[in-house]
């Protein structure tokens, strides 16, 4: 009896073992497999956050600028020319009523941007193609005030035939269109004009554009701009159908407001500029607004100029390294610059702190986080403008134009010509923007005194959409009163090439085949 009570004993302790044992391997692999799903996990939490770790600022040096020279006798950077007479028409539309002589008249025509997507893709609008422009009645220089005015093509219309593209009116009819009452702040109580920035399509659903520009003002001897903001509505021309054409309804702006007037702190504000030196101005600048959404995060970026917190002007710029490139060159090229105090040249590079710039905005397209800038032109340029940040193939790219003459130097050969500038970040939007071809230039173009017929400015480089597609179109102005012939570009990584043995007709805003000869421009 006892033994059989033994063995009953010694039979549950085995049934009791193999349970645990089973239990025990079970644990062990559930453990495993969670601490494997843990690590894949922690592994895909590492991938997004590296898309978004915060870089440093990058900095377009003296010595980039100071290659140029022997940059521009490589064909890669150089401006196509424009042969035909065909692709130097004025628009045959941008004409506007002029209530001091009752007569309708002309405008100039130059900045200009399409309405995008919130990626940067050029939307469709209910059937059209919209663009944005910088216009004045009777021409550029003739002191008129510069308003925004809203451009239509419909979609399969001849996008090459200028004739295409109808003026629909202005952005804005007055100053203080759609802005409340507690939003009507001084720089809206002193506006002299209206700016270039961005304009997006945040909803295809209804007929809204949010709309980003910079408010030009002057007040107490002071001038600068400030970045604005403001949603407007379009309707049908008939009120029914979206066919019959659109018109803006002035009566449904809304938010019309200032998002960023400087912090003073990051950015310079328009009071802390220097005034004029004995050669130059200090060119204060807080302008040209571009917004992109990266996933539920708003973005704005833009061109100003840094404050006392970190890279500011002044005699910062004969002693930073990080602004000349090497410590070699460095050590001579201040030196040289400092023996020279009294040059125009050195005043240059005492004032030179361009910026470009990026705010992080809340939903309601207010300032949620000042951040550094992407990328200064300390001691080199003091002016980077029509700011352009998108996203392609798993790359972030920012371009900015500059002209020669804003570049902090006396050479000829550098400061006769205009320019388009490139930066990447492979680590995400907030990554470090490296020069692009390793100098940071991309396009360079006989200057307006050079070549007046070839003579191109405020290059805007669409996104395509499509991550397989390295070619891109850029658009630009003419003769400061209309859309340039559009221009391609190459994009391989941190690498780009101009194709300029062709161009696209003016104005186009996507490559559609038909070429128009051309060549390379000669610089020197």
């Amino acid at each position: 009896m006892e033994r059989r009570r033994k063995n009953k004993k010694i039979k549950s302790r085995k049934r009791l073992y193999q349970v645990v044992g089973l239990a025990t391997i079970l644990l062990i692999g559930i453990a495993s497999a969670f601490i494997i799903s843990g690590q894949k996990s922690q592994q895909n939490v590492s991938d997004k956050t590296s898309s978004n770790k915060i870089g440093e600022t990058s900095f377009y040096t003296r010595s980039d600028m100071n290659n140029i020279p022997d940059l521009i006798s490589n064909k890669k950077y150089l401006a196509p020319t424009i042969d035909h007479d065909s692709l130097k028409k004025n628009l045959p539309n941008a004409r506007v009523y002029d209530s001091t002589t009752g007569k309708t008249v002309s405008m100039d025509v130059w900045d200009s941007w399409p309405v995008t997507n919130p990626d940067g893709t050029v939307a469709n609008f209910h059937g059209y193609r919209l663009v944005v422009a910088q216009t004045a009645k009777n021409g550029r220089n003739t002191g008129s005030p510069t308003k925004m005015g809203m451009f239509l093509q419909k979609d399969g219309a001849k996008q090459d035939d200028l004739s295409t593209w109808k003026f629909i009116g202005y952005v804005f009819n007055s100053t203080a269109e759609g802005v409340a009452d507690n939003d009507y702040d001084q720089y809206f109580q002193h506006s002299i004009g209206e700016w270039s920035g961005s304009t997006i399509m945040m909803d295809s659903k209804d007929n809204t554009l949010r709309i980003f520009y910079a408010n030009a003002f002057k007040m107490n001897g002071v001038f600068g701009q400030v970045l604005t903001t403001a949603k407007i509505t379009l309707n049908p021309a008939d009120g029914k159908k979206w066919s019959s054409g659109l018109v803006v309804d002035h009566s449904k702006t809304t938010d019309h407001k200032t998002v960023f007037s400087g912090d003073g702190k990051v950015y310079q504000t328009a009071t802390q500029g220097e005034g004029k030196g004995a050669h130059f101005s200090d060119d204060i600048t807080l302008r040209d607004p571009h917004f992109v959404q990266d996933g539920d995060k708003y973005y704005l970026a833009f061109e100003g100029n840094t404050g006392p917190a970190a890279n500011y002007q002044g005699k910062n710029n004969f002693s930073n390294q990080s602004y000349y490139g090497s410590e070699s060159y460095f050590k001579k090229e201040s030196e040289r610059l400092k023996s020279n105090s009294n040059s125009p040249e050195y005043e240059k590079t005492y004032f030179a702190n361009g910026a470009i710039g990026k705010l992080e905005l809340n939903k309601d397209f207010t300032v949620k986080k000042v951040m550094q800038p992407m990328v200064t032109g300390n001691a080199t340029n003091d002016e980077l403008e029509r700011i352009n940040l998108f996203k392609h193939d798993g790359r972030w790219y920012v371009f900015t134009s500059t002209w020669g003459f804003h570049m902090a130097t006396d050479d000829e050969k550098i400061s006769k010509n205009s320019y388009l500038l490139g930066f990447s970040s492979k680590d995400g939007i907030n990554g470090t923007y490296k020069p692009l071809n390793g100098n940071g230039l991309v396009i360079a173009g006989q200057g307006e005194g050079v070549n007046p017929s070839s003579f191109t400015y405020s290059y805007l480089v669409l996104p395509n959409g499509n991550k397989k597609n390295n070619q891109f179109v850029v658009t630009s102005f003419e003769h400061n009163s209309t859309f340039a012939p559009s221009y391609l570009l190459k994009i391989n990584g941190d690498k780009t090439t101009m194709i300029n043995n062709k161009v696209l007709g003016q104005g186009m805003l996507m490559d559609n085949k038909k070429y128009y000869s051309a060549h390379a421009q000669k610089l020197s």
